[in-house]
């Protein structure tokens, strides 16, 4: 969200409106206002929530932070003030999150009982890079965008089932950069099943008498447009496994195999082979998932879903800048994603209703607006005054 109106006190009316109603309650509930000293400053979820949110979704350091909400008639309080209530603030946001979404097409009893788990990774880049430098690799329940896991590592580390940790009950939901044996037997071993989009460079099959299956031979004689399924075999020789799982398959309308093609076009560029575009039309999945928990279609429609998933964070990433690192990482990364996320959902909501613009106030007229760019820079007036004194006031 580059150079937003900061005119906190205004906006904040709308936001808190769309917050879930109880989002007082649960601050008290997670223990975010207990006073260890009688003049404490953070003293409502409103003060701490705008500090959060002001953090996160404007992307600003902390000083600067706490500098904008002073200006902004908040409380004034230290940025290491605010660096310790976004290391304690996790569960609070999680559950506001919680509150404010509403999954029930990826409830348990619609897919086999399973408890639907999806991962994905984005490229990102610290404070004042030019560059991408690292990657945030998430695994998230899809019944209610709980964050179970986020790994930050470097551009060196490449997606992968193993960054996370499985347990039994739970079905890996992926696309085709986690599709690789080692990766598939690290969940399998942990007591989990996966549901991934195949790669056909990094998964070879096998049928039952360990021969390869030759993967485009068998998609070539598939027929019509209805779902198709056959068993096959991967080894994983990581754990000297031979895993047992399905292949399911579904070859895509004219119109829809187009967009597909078209899609690997802009993706590839000149290096798209015949084989890729040929391969385009056909939606090919590999799970551990028995059929009687979850059959072809429903494989297909949850993959679907997943897919949904990831465009919405796609579009978070484009309107909340959820792939820029802060500059607080180890210990405030989960907070930050949360509040991110948090942000992105209000944001959708706001979007669904018509809102007139706040109309600032005569007395706050003159300081509606601050250039975000001059406080980044260090350089505004605001910053200015602040930067040596922050350090010294007590929360």
């Amino acid at each position: 969200m580059a150079n937003p109106s900061l005119d906190v006190t205004n906006n904040w009316d709308t936001i808190r409106r769309l917050l879930p109603k109880n989002y007082a309650e649960l601050a008290d509930e997670y223990k975010q206002l207990q006073l260890q000293y009688g003049n404490a400053k953070i003293q409502t979820a409103d003060d701490l929530l705008r500090l959060i949110l002001l953090h996160a979704g404007a992307d600003l350091p902390l000083r600067q932070t706490v500098a904008l909400m002073a200006e902004a008639g908040g409380p004034d309080v230290s940025h290491v003030r605010l660096h310790k209530k976004m290391i304690r603030a996790r569960p609070y946001l999680r559950a506001l999150l919680r509150e404010s979404v509403d999954m029930h097409e990826a409830a348990p009893e619609l897919w086999g009982g399973y408890d639907v788990v999806t991962i994905d990774a984005t490229a990102v880049c610290g404070p004042g890079a030019p560059t991408t430098d690292a990657r945030i690799h998430t695994q998230m329940r899809v019944t209610d965008l709980e964050l179970l896991s986020v790994h930050v590592g470097g551009l060196d580390e490449g997606e992968t089932f193993k960054h996370f940790s499985w347990e039994q009950g739970q079905l890996a939901v992926a696309d085709r950069g986690y599709c690789n044996a080692p990766g598939i037997g690290h969940v399998i071993q942990d007591g989990a099943d996966v549901l991934v989009r195949v790669n056909r460079g990094s998964l070879p099959l096998h049928d039952q008498s360990g021969e390869s299956i030759e993967l485009m031979s068998w998609l070539r004689r598939l027929r019509g447009y209805e779902a198709t399924e056959r068993t096959v075999y991967i080894a994983d020789k990581a754990h000297g496994l031979w895993i047992r799982g399905r292949l399911i398959a579904l070859r895509l309308p004219s119109a829809q195999a187009e967009k597909a093609r078209a899609r690997v076009r802009r993706e590839l560029g000149s290096k798209a082979t015949a084989l890729d575009l040929e391969a385009a039309q056909y939606v090919v999945l590999f799970t551990t998932a028995p059929k009687s928990r979850l059959n072809a279609d429903r494989c297909l429609a949850l993959y679907r879903l997943r897919w949904q998933i990831e465009l919405l964070f796609k579009r978070w990433k484009s309107l909340c800048g959820l792939d820029r690192l802060p500059n607080q990482l180890d210990d405030t990364i989960h907070s930050w994603l949360y509040a991110k996320v948090l942000l992105a959902v209000l944001m959708q909501r706001m979007a669904g209703q018509a809102l007139s613009p706040p109309q600032p106030s005569p007395t706050r007229r003159r300081r509606a607006r601050v250039d975000t760019s001059a406080v980044e820079a260090g350089i505004h007036v605001v910053a200015r005054r602040r930067r040596g004194a922050a350090s010294d006031h007590a929360a």
